[in-house]
C-alpha cells in the first residue's frame, strides 16, 4: 500500500511538471510569434540586439525538450519533423536562407552595436551573404524598440562610393530635433554626416 501511494504521488508530480512545461512552452511560442509578427508588420522588437535572438534560441531549446519529454505523442514527432523540414528546405537553395537564419539569430550578423543616448540605438548588420551590411537605427519604447531608419551604401554614400557603411569605426549622434536625427559615421580621416526624418525614415540631408 505504501509503495502504491509513493508511486501514485510520483506519477501525479510528473504529470503536473509536464503540464507546467507545456504551459511555459506555449507562452514562449506565443511570445516568439508575437515578436516575429510585430517586427514583420511594424518593425517593432524587443529592446536590444540580443533580446530577440535570446527568445528565438529559448524557443529552439524548449522545442527540443518538448520533443524529448513527449516523444510518445504524435505532436512531438510532428514538431521534430517540421523543424527538420525547415532546416532541410533552408539548405537546399544554395543554403542562402540557412545563412540568413544563422546570421540573424546569432552575433555573426552584427558588425557594430552603438547606444545613441538613452532613447536611440544604432547597429550595422549583415544578414545576407549576397549583400553588404546595412545601417539601422531604432527608437527605444520601454522594453520594446522600433526601427525608424535603415539604409545601404547606395542610399547613404552615393556621393563617395569608396566609403562603405561596413567600414565605419564609430557612430555618433550629433543633433536631434522633434522630427529628425543627425548622425555621423566615423572612419578616422574621412567622416560621413547625414540627417534623416524619424517618421518617414528618409534621408533629408547628406
Amino acid at each position: 500500500m505504501e509503495f502504491y501511494v509513493i508511486f501514485k504521488s510520483k506519477f501525479l508530480l510528473e504529470q503536473t511538471m509536464r503540464k507546467s512545461i507545456l504551459k511555459i512552452y506555449g507562452v514562449i511560442s506565443l511570445m516568439l510569434i508575437a515578436d516575429l509578427a510585430a517586427y514583420y508588420f511594424y518593425k517593432i522588437g524587443l529592446n536590444g540586439y540580443y533580446s530577440d535572438i535570446t527568445l528565438f534560441w529559448l524557443w529552439i531549446f524548449s522545442s527540443i525538450m518538448i520533443v524529448i519529454l513527449f516523444w510518445k505523442r504524435i505532436m512531438a514527432k510532428l514538431l521534430l519533423a517540421a523543424m527538420v523540414l525547415v532546416l532541410v528546405l533552408s539548405i537546399l537553395p544554395m543554403a542562402l536562407p540557412f545563412y540568413t537564419l544563422m546570421l540573424s539569430t546569432t552575433s555573426l550578423g552584427l558588425k557594430m552595436d552603438k547606444d545613441l543616448g538613452k532613447n536611440y540605438r544604432a547597429q550595422i548588420v549583415g544578414y545576407s551573404v549576397m549583400g553588404y551590411p546595412v545601417l539601422q537605427v531604432t527608437e527605444r519604447k520601454g522594453i520594446f524598440e522600433k526601427q525608424i531608419f535603415q539604409c545601404n551604401d547606395n542610399q547613404l554614400l552615393n556621393d563617395d562610393p569608396n566609403v562603405k557603411i561596413r567600414d565605419a569605426k564609430d557612430i555618433i549622434l550629433d543633433h536631434q530635433t522633434q522630427d529628425t536625427l543627425t548622425l555621423t559615421l566615423r572612419y578616422g580621416i574621412r567622416n560621413k554626416s547625414f540627417t534623416f526624418d524619424k517618421k518617414t525614415g528618409n534621408i533629408v540631408k547628406r
